[in-house]
């Protein structure tokens, strides 16, 4: 443990001395892993991309996030991997909303279509259930830039598996 900590504190003294975007950067993924600490969150990914999201109705789930620093690839604009991981997040949380606690569901196939670029402050996806049975869902997710243009459509297959005990 104090060899950790030692890097963690070199680390850190060594950002503390960078660009105020690297300092953005670290203070973004800091809040997103006390977040998940917290347990204000389920996984460390959604906790870094600082995720909110609901339940609209029994057919729609809403997801948020920022668009920071932190999710920008080069151009400065949000990068298609989170973009990708945003929708599957979504569709896979709708999903999850109405299975007994013994289940889950996994991807097993998605399918984007990247539109626009992803500006703005936030991304907002929006995932609506096509096909629900015990053994798979298929569900469809859009997101949007602050502006209502669509970004990325999407859909995608979940499997319905039984949690091991």
């Amino acid at each position: 443990m104090d060899k950790l900590n030692e890097q963690l504190r070199s680390k850190l003294t060594t950002l503390l001395e960078s660009s105020d975007e690297s300092k953005q950067a670290l203070l973004s993924l800091l809040e997103g892993v006390e977040e998940k600490h917290n347990g204000n969150y389920k996984t460390y990914l959604a906790a870094l991309m600082g995720i909110s999201s609901r339940l609209m109705n029994e057919n729609t789930y809403e997801s948020i996030i920022p668009n920071r620093v932190l999710v920008h690839n080069p151009l400065g604009i949000t990068h298609g991997g989170i973009t990708a991981s945003l929708m599957d997040i979504a569709m896979g949380s709708l999903v999850h909303q109405f299975l007994p606690k013994q289940q889950a569901a996994v991807t097993s196939e998605m399918k984007i279509h990247f539109l626009s670029s992803g500006t703005g402050s936030e991304l907002r996806c929006l995932s609506t259930a096509i096909l629900k049975s015990d053994t798979r869902w298929v569900v469809e997710a859009n997101v949007y830039r602050d502006d209502q243009k669509l970004v990325a459509t999407a859909t995608g297959t979940f499997m319905i598996i039984t949690k091991k005990a």
